[in-house]
């Protein structure tokens, strides 16, 4: 039975209870970064459920890339959220094959809490490096929903 679609999302109900390091690289720059360089962004997502037990997975992938330098300097950050969603029942309906479809706010909501917890991350890991304090933008958590990781 499809359950009636909820427009609301109680963050009291959220609960991250992990965040996991798939991959984590960071080339090692010759000369500092400088605010003038061009810095390219890319950012996809993996998401997984466990309807039982309320669970929900997001994986963010995000990839900087140094645009203006003759060898090419990256750095990846690969993590899994995983969280438990109190009333996940209402973040999704069942379609006709049997799958849930969750709602498109849900996903965005978690994509934002995760997207904000890797900026933190990410901050902080390249402070320790050769890259220096670089912040990254502030994006649309809609935005991240649209791109997949792909199969690994």
């Amino acid at each position: 039975m499809a359950k009636k679609e909820q427009n609301h999302i109680d963050p009291e109900k959220i609960h991250l209870l992990q965040i996991e390091s798939i991959e984590t690289s960071i080339s090692d720059l010759k000369e500092p970064f400088n605010n003038e360089e061009t810095i390219d962004m890319k950012i996809a997502h993996v998401s997984a459920h466990n309807l039982d037990d309320k669970g929900f997975l997001l994986g963010l992938d995000l990839i900087l890339t140094l645009t203006d330098r003759g060898v090419q300097s990256i750095a990846r950050f690969r993590y899994d959220f995983h969280y438990r969603i109190d009333n996940l029942e209402q973040m999704y309906t069942i379609k006709s094959d049997g799958k849930p479809t969750f709602q498109k706010l849900f996903g965005a909501t978690l994509a934002g809490i995760s997207y904000s917890t890797l900026r933190g991350i990410i901050f902080e890991s390249l402070s320790n490096s050769s890259w220096g304090s670089i912040v990254i933008p502030v994006i649309n958590p809609i935005n991240i929903l649209e791109n997949w990781i792909e199969s690994e």
